[in-house]
């Protein structure tokens, strides 16, 4: 920004219209119908901007540094200061400290109007010519003087102005002792917006955090109330099935009431999943050779994905893939993630389990377990709920249920990750943990 140039060593007319920094223009001065346009320099952009951040209801407690900054400019800049007066509502004096605080006070709702902006003129080299001489000028006069020689500010953007009206412009009573000319005033300015930038985003990482943990003690909650009220029934259920299986006669029958035993088994696994989510147990660690687990996950899984016409391909590393982990709750989350890919693809296609090793300069190196099926693709957003119990978009083809919330649950209690990447020729499922 224009606004670190050392203005001292400056000669008194600008090298280039675009020396001053004009950014563009202030809202308009509206009077009988005319409208006059002032131009917006970068000191007055930074005064603004400074205005609008410490605005408050109460115009009259402005803060006292934040006045002195905007009395400065003032003293710096006289379209900011012609902009004000030709605003100001008060009486034919007013004090410097006292115009300053107004204009806190107000900028906000002068500046949050857009029609300004749409209608406002376009802005050529000549104009800019033009501010940049009186610029030049106002710099060697006081201002007093800069009051006087409104009209010729006014008629760069604006019709030929009455006399009369600038005389009877307020006149300014330079009270108190503006700071000095800050040099680093742009550099604040986008110090104090990255800061409050940065309080927004730590205010959306809480609101984030608070929703993740409501999240949890509802699906606690949800999970006990399921446990109570729901098991004893399916409890009953299933009993009642199982004894009528085995004095059933007739093949269809029975075929029927184990139907009902096994969605029975079902919804039990699911409040288990939920359960396990919200309150999972400790993990219990110990050190592991993954090949092992992904070995045995791909013998138990060999028969149930050749049944439906399924290849199951297991690929193990060269070397042990050794971590530190809970052995059965691992070894559950591929089983889950292995299941999730074989009911995707139904029947007729392709599950490969996989093992990968990733180092990486600024971490420790990782063991990444892969699981890649042929079935249906996962959209951008399925992928972002896809271990989320509560989202209800899940998509055709893949059930995306409470077992990989388990899944997730099992990769957060040992520090790892877990993501599904997909798209039409399939989806990955990948398992990431350090060594």
């Amino acid at each position: 920004m224009t606004s670190l140039r050392d203005q001292s060593n400056e000669s008194p007319f600008p090298a280039s219209a675009l020396e001053l920094g004009w950014w563009g223009v202030l809202p308009p001065i509206d009077r009988a119908g005319k409208r006059w346009w002032l131009p917006l320099s970068d000191t007055a952009m930074v005064a603004v901007a400074t205005a609008i951040s410490a605005s408050d209801a109460q115009w009259s407690d402005s803060n006292p540094l934040v006045t002195r900054r905007v009395t400065s400019a003032f003293l710096d800049d006289p379209p900011l200061l012609l902009f004000a007066l030709l605003r100001w509502p008060g009486d034919d004096f007013v004090s410097a400290t006292e115009l300053a605080e107004w204009f806190i006070g107000v900028a906000p709702s002068e500046f949050s109007a857009g029609e300004w902006i749409v209608s406002a003129p376009r802005i050529t080299k000549m104009h800019q010519h033009r501010w940049s001489r009186l610029m030049a000028r106002s710099r060697t006069t006081e201002p007093k003087d800069w009051i006087a020689s409104a009209a010729e500010w006014l008629q760069v953007l604006g019709p030929v102005v009455e006399s009369d009206w600038i005389e009877r412009l307020p006149a300014v009573i330079w009270d108190g002792s503006p700071e000095p000319k800050p040099k680093l005033e742009g550099s604040r300015l986008l110090q104090r917006l990255a800061r409050a930038r940065e309080r927004e985003l730590a205010t959306e990482n809480s609101l984030s955090v608070l929703a993740e943990t409501r999240k949890l003690a509802a699906a606690k909650q949800l999970a006990y109330g399921l446990s109570h009220e729901i098991n004893n029934p399916l409890a009953n259920i299933s009993a009642r099935a199982q004894q009528l299986a085995r004095d059933e006669a007739d093949p269809q029958r029975q075929q029927s009431l184990q139907q009902i035993v096994q969605q029975v088994y079902r919804a039990h696994e699911m409040i288990a999943g939920l359960m396990f989510f919200a309150n999972p147990p400790e993990t219990n660690r110990e050190r592991i050779d993954l090949n092992e687990l992904v070995r045995e996950a791909g013998d138990e899984f060999r028969s149930i994905a050749s049944g439906v016409d399924i290849r199951l391909l297991v690929e193990t590393a060269s070397d042990p893939a050794l971590v530190m982990a809970d052995r059965a709750m691992m070894l559950e989350a591929i089983r889950v993630l292995l299941r999730n890919s074989i009911e995707a693809i139904g029947s007729g296609g392709t599950v490969v389990l996989s093992m990968e090793r990733k180092e990486a300069p600024s971490r420790n190196p990782q063991w990444l377990i892969h699981i890649a099926d042929s079935g249906p693709g996962l959209s951008v957003d399925a992928s972002k709920h896809a271990f989320d119990p509560f989202y209800s978009g899940r998509e055709a083809g893949r059930g995306l249920g409470l077992g990989l919330c388990r899944a997730y649950r099992v990769a957060q209690l040992h520090d790892a990750t877990i993501r599904l990447s997909g798209g039409l020729a399939g989806c990955v499922a990948t398992i990431a943990i350090s060594e």
